[in-house]
């Protein structure tokens, strides 16, 4: 597989995302190389249509 550089170009964020049943776990990784974490019910259609976008955004 070619590595286009994508992934470790130090000014984009990076995210990580565990979609459970009950909750989805979202890690992000920012330029700076600081995380931040972000736990949301996996389905809440009164706040969100998509947990792993919600959690990014």
């Amino acid at each position: 597989m070619e590595n286009n550089g994508i992934g470790n170009d130090p000014k984009r964020w990076q995210f990580w995302i565990d979609r459970g049943g009950t909750f989805t776990d979202v890690v992000g990784k920012k330029p700076d190389g600081s995380l931040v974490t972000h736990k949301l019910l996996s389905e809440n259609p009164e706040q969100y249509r998509d947990a792993a976008v919600a959690g990014i955004r």
